[in-house]
Formats: structure tokens, sequence, C-alpha cells
């Protein structure tokens, strides 16, 4: 799975006067688009649009599943089928749900199909099916043919507080109507389900898939770094398939109206968000247990939320061109697997639709879709993230990572190791070119990240962070392993002096340390001095935070903005997003599809839009010169700081307090000495 096998390599001629040259960029896979063998082609023909956030996402996939006219094809880590994916009102169902979505489909002649991840102790965990891993205990079942003829949720609703309404002389009855909608939203929930899964859902099937622990056991032989023995169980008996691909129409007209999702957003409720991620928003679901003193990292103070908390994440939309083809194949593939029908080679589409297959026009993107499926031996989401950084290394601009984990220090050695070679390669010519040492731009790095989901991934993180040397914001395993490291040596002393002389070869062995704070002993973590000075790097790392004056309590609050995303977007000229995170996990263990793309103005328009969004329009890095940039990355650093300041200044004035922007800087007070992710 080395990446470095399958740089394309190409000659250039060298201008002796100027001592320039002109090459070409790799950004794609290209190995694997091969005339006669493209496994994965990097298609030219394809219109894109990029939504950020739930809102806007559904938004779009609901008016696209509204039109349909011959077929669905719908991947999901998980789904929910009472999720209203466009809202209004503060009573479910705020909308239409997607289970009517896809219910109106199947029954206006649309084939609607549902390939869903599942498990038993996954879904125990997980609870990623509502209806379905929980919630199976309604207080009613929808079962009759007439009944199931008009599901609906707004039905399932009448239903209970028609029920409720003649029996409200009993006590269990007499509940508030918020209530008795989540209690309807549960039937609603499980009757779908079982009707889907029963094959009574006209024009609706649904298959459900799990890991293939032997796959996952050979890709994890490829790793760099392999798992130790428990995580490697946990990565074999558990791993996921966390695609998220939606595919509309393909087929219909020869193709002329299809248009498919790639991307980050889970087919559940808790994702639903907007950009502007407020503190509290009725329109996301309640949060009751879930957010009961919940606050953001690092802040002082306590806070009840009544809603779950703000969502980040991304969503790309294509209409049309070559790059619909793979995602089809990999829809097919994966249902034929799930119905154990799959043959030994990856489905391949024999006769595309003609109208996929149009010349590229003005406006069309150059697209390639890859895929971690370690059932086809397909790592290329692995590939292009190398490439995209070794490209971004080479150069003297900016990358941009978005990630809902940080854990794979494979990933930033490999940054550090171009941009080693770029700086020595630097030192070696420049005065060729009348150019100095000191003349070579320094590469900005902006890394967004959540706090880790759970103490156990706090390891990895660290690790990563370390590599580039931004430990720092993990206060908690800092001062741990400075901790652990310590007591080692004062054992050892204690040791020495007890035994005396006579054992003092044993003596100097280094006390037992756990295995991560070892591991973190032999990271090199640079200063900010040297990896600017030997790397040529800056790296600055952020969390989002919402924040609002709660007039009813007199108090300003502040509220982590979970970042669901996996965007890496580098230099205005190429961004992938999808379902992969920067993780072992999704590089070699769990099913995952991105999209790839080269085109200059989305990837501009998408810096601007999302730094817009989390730093202030003043702060989107402008027209992106290296100029620019340097700014940009200061000005970055000091607004985290200032809204750092501002979270804990004393509650002095109802202004002095409020953040510009979302950025605060990392700081997780955490430690574990246990190591999954």
């Amino acid at each position: 799975m080395r990446s470095e096998n399958n740089l394309r390599t190409e000659q250039v001629h060298i201008d002796e006067v100027s001592g320039k040259a002109t090459s070409t960029i790799q950004w794609f896979a290209e190995e694997k688009n091969k005339k006669g063998n493209a496994t994965h082609p990097i298609t030219h023909n394809n219109k894109l649009s990029v939504h950020i956030c739930g809102r806007d996402g559904f938004a779009a996939i609901a008016k696209d599943i509204a039109e349909a006219k011959e077929s669905i094809e719908l991947v999901c880590w998980g789904f929910d089928p009472g999720m209203e994916l466009v809202r209004k009102g503060s009573v479910w169902p705020r909308g239409d749900t997607y289970g009517d979505l896809l219910v109106a489909a199947g029954r206006r002649g649309v084939r609607v199909r549902l390939l869903v991840w599942y498990s038993v102790s996954g879904g125990a965990i997980q609870k990623h099916m509502p209806g379905h891993t929980h919630g199976k205990s309604p207080w009613r079942i929808q079962q009759s043919d007439l009944e199931l003829q008009q599901m609906h949720a707004q039905r399932s609703l009448q239903l209970i507080r028609e029920h409720a309404r003649n029996n409200r002389h009993k006590k269990e009855w007499n509940i508030s109507g918020d209530k008795l909608a989540a209690i309807a939203r549960e039937e609603y929930c499980c009757s779908w389900y079982r009707a889907a899964f029963a094959g009574r859902l006209k024009g609706i099937s649904i298959r459900t898939r799990d890991g293939n622990s032997s796959s996952i056991g050979n890709a994890l032989e490829l790793e760099t770094r392999k798992p130790d023995a428990s995580e490697r169980a946990l990565f074999t008996l558990g791993g996921t398939h966390h695609q998220k691909p939606i595919l509309i129409d393909f087929a219909h007209d020869n193709g002329k109206k299809a248009v498919g999702y790639v991307m980050g957003l889970n087919s559940l409720t808790d994702y639903w968000d907007t950009v502007e991620h407020f503190v509290e928003n009725p329109l996301r679901e309640q949060g009751a247990a879930k957010t009961k003193q919940e606050h953001a990292e690092g802040v002082d103070g306590r806070f009840d939320f009544e809603t779950l908390k703000p969502y980040r994440d991304y969503a790309c939309r294509i209409e049309g061109g070559r790059a619909l083809i793979p995602v089809h194949e990999n829809f097919e593939g994966a249902w034929e697997r799930a119905g154990g029908t799959a043959s030994a080679r990856p489905y391949v589409c024999a006769t595309p639709p003609s109208a996929l297959l149009r010349k590229a026009g003005s406006g069309d993107s150059t697209v390639q879709i890859v895929r971690t499926q370690p059932e086809e031996n397909d790592f290329t989401i692995k590939e292009i993230y190398f490439n995209a950084t070794r490209v971004a290394a080479a150069g003297t601009g900016y990358l941009y990572m978005e990630n809902q984990y940080f854990q794979y220090q494979d990933w930033a050695e490999h940054l550090l190791a171009i941009r080693k070679k770029v700086i020595a390669g630097w030192n070696r010519n420049s005065a060729k070119i009348g150019k100095s040492k000191e003349d070579l731009p320094v590469m900005h790095v902006f890394v967004v990240i959540p706090a880790p989901e759970k103490a156990q991934m706090v390891p990895r993180t660290y690790d990563t962070l370390a590599t580039l040397g931004q430990q720092d914001g993990m206060t908690g395993q800092v001062k741990m392993i400075e901790q652990a490291n310590e007591n080692a040596k004062i054992q050892q002393a204690a040791s020495k002096q007890f035994f005396g002389d006579a054992v003092d070869r044993r003596a100097s062995v280094p006390q037992a340390l756990p295995e991560v704070v070892s591991a973190a002993n032999k990271i090199d973590k640079p200063s900010q001095l040297i990896l600017e000075k030997t790397y040529g790097l800056k790296v600055c790392v952020a969390v989002l935070n919402a924040c609002e004056f709660n007039q009813a309590r007199r108090q300003w609050r502040y509220r982590e903005i979970y970042i669901h995303s996996k965007l890496l977007l580098v230099d205005d000229s190429f961004f992938t997003l999808g379902s992969a995170n920067l993780n072992q996990r999704s590089m070699a263990v769990d099913s995952e599809i991105n999209l790839a793309t080269n085109d200059p103005r989305h990837a501009t328009e998408l810096r601007k839009r999302v730094w817009s969004q989390l730093a202030t329009e003043k702060n989107n890095g402008g027209t992106a010169t290296p100029q620019e940039i340097k700014k940009t990355f200061t000005d970055w650093v000091t607004l985290m700081n200032e809204n750092k300041t501002k979270q804990k200044a004393a509650p002095i004035g109802t202004k002095m307090k409020q953040m510009e922007g979302l950025i605060v800087p990392l700081d997780d007070g955490r430690s574990s000495t246990i190591r999954f992710g």
C-alpha cells in the first residue's frame, strides 16, 4: 500500500539560462486510469456543487429524491427513516421524513434500493438504525396491508393522538405533545423497518452488510504501523461500511437526469445542522441525557443544553458525467455481495448510459472517484491523500485539513519527509538561480478537528499532532506522559540507591512504561523554530466552538461544534471529500468512498466559503497569494487565542465575551494509556 509506488515519472527540459523547467502535477491515482483497464477512471465531464452542513445537503437530496423517475441507489452507514430532511416547526414530523420520501418514490414506480451497514454488536453500540437496532418495542406496529399502504409519518402522529385522546382518563396517556411525537416517531421507524425487511413497501428493497474480517486482516498487514492484538481484533471483528453515496436515475432516459452525491453526511437526524452552528437550534433533535452538563473543551462552567450539539460536514453533488459510473459500480458490487451473489471480480458497468459519456464542456470538472474497499484491495483514498500532500509539500502554498479524526501518524511523517527533501533541494540549488536559502516561502498547514471522540482516541491524536510539533493542545496527555517519565526516573534512581553499584547495569535499564508513553518518547516533536527552519512549515490546530448570550440566565455559553467533516483542500487547486477520515480505519479497514477534483474554481470558492464561516470573511485568505496566506495564518492564530481569552474572561458586559468566528485552540485535558482509533 506504499503510495510512492504509484507515482508517474516524466522527463523535463531544464533551461540552461534560467534554470527553470515545466512539468505536470499528479493529483490523481493515474496508474488506476490506464487505457483499457481503468479501474478508477479520471473523468472530465462532471458538474459539481458542494453543500456545507445538513440543512443544505439534505435539502438538495430531498429535492432530487422527490423528482426521481426510475431508480434510487442509497448506501448508508446508518439510516433513520424518521429524520426530516427539510424542517419547519417544532414537533415531529417537521417535514417529509426520509422514510416517507422513499415510500413515495416506490409508490410512483421508482426502484429504491437501500444498503446499510449492520452487525448485531455494532448496532447495539452505534444505534444507527432507529427502529431496527433500538426502539423495537413501540406502542403499536402497522401490520395490515391497508395500514402499510397508508404509511406516513403524519399518520403515525395522528394515530397516537387519537389513541391518547380516547384514553385521556388513563394516567399513562396524559402526556405532552412532544412525548406523543417521540412515541409516534419510534412506532413509525419500527413499522417502516419491519415492512421494508419483509418486502412490503412497494418498490423498496433493503439489504445489510458487515465488514469482511479476512480482507481487513490482509489490509492491516500492508500498513506501516500494525495495531496491537486488541486493536487488531477490534478492527477485524468490528470493521464497518462507512460509505454514504447516493445515485438517482442513473440509467433513466440514457442518464440525462442522473445525479449523485459523495459525502460525509450520515442519514441520521443527529447530523442535521446549519452553517451558522447555533449553540441551540430547535430544528436539531432534543438532547436530553446526551447533552447533560456538556461544555466546550477546556472552558470553565457547565451548561445544560436542550438540543443536540452543532454538527459540521459536507456533501458534493455530481450532475451527469462519467464520475457517476464508478459510483454506480460501487453500489452494484456491494449490493451483489450483500445478497451473496457477487463474482470474484469487481462489478463493471458494461454499457454505461450514453448521456454520461458526453464530451466535457464549459463549467465541467475533472473528477476521480476513489475508495477504501478491503474486499477488492482498493486503497486509492490513501493514494489520493498522499499524492495531494506530496504536491502541496513540494510547493509553498497552503494545505487545509478539516477532519473528524486526526489519527494517522504515517500521513504526518509523509508531510515532513517531503518537506525535508524540498528544503534540502532548495538549499542546494537556490544560489544557482540567484536566490538565498531564506527566499523559499513557508508552507502553511491549517488543521481543524474536534476533540477526540473518546478518551482512547487521545493517544493516536497526540502522536499525529506531536509528529508535527503540535502536541501542546493535548494538555492532559502531555502531563500524563511527563509524569510517567518522571516517575520512571525516580524509580530508577531509588532502585540504584537501594541496591548499590552491584546492580548498576540493572538499575540503568529504563523502568517499564505504558506503550503509549514509550511511543510518544520516540516521536521527534519538532519545535516551532525547527519546524520552520528545517521543514519550512507552519502549522495551526483549531477546534470550533459556537457562542451565544443566554438572556434568561444572563450568561455567555460556548459549545463544541462537532466536526464530522472529511475535507482536504490544497492551494486553491484540489480538494477531496467524502466519507474517509484521517485514521487507519478509513485508510485500510472500513469501506469508504471519496471524490477528488483538481478544479481550481471549485477549490477557490470552497476555501473562501469555509474560511469565511470559520474565521469571518476578512480572514478567508483573499486571493491566496503567498503573502495573503501568510497573513491569514497569523490572523487565524491571533483570533483563536483571542477567542480563548474571551471564553475565560470574567463575565463583565454583554460583548466582552463574544467570540469572533468559531475557531479556538485545541485544549483537551484528557489522557489515556489505552489506544484505539
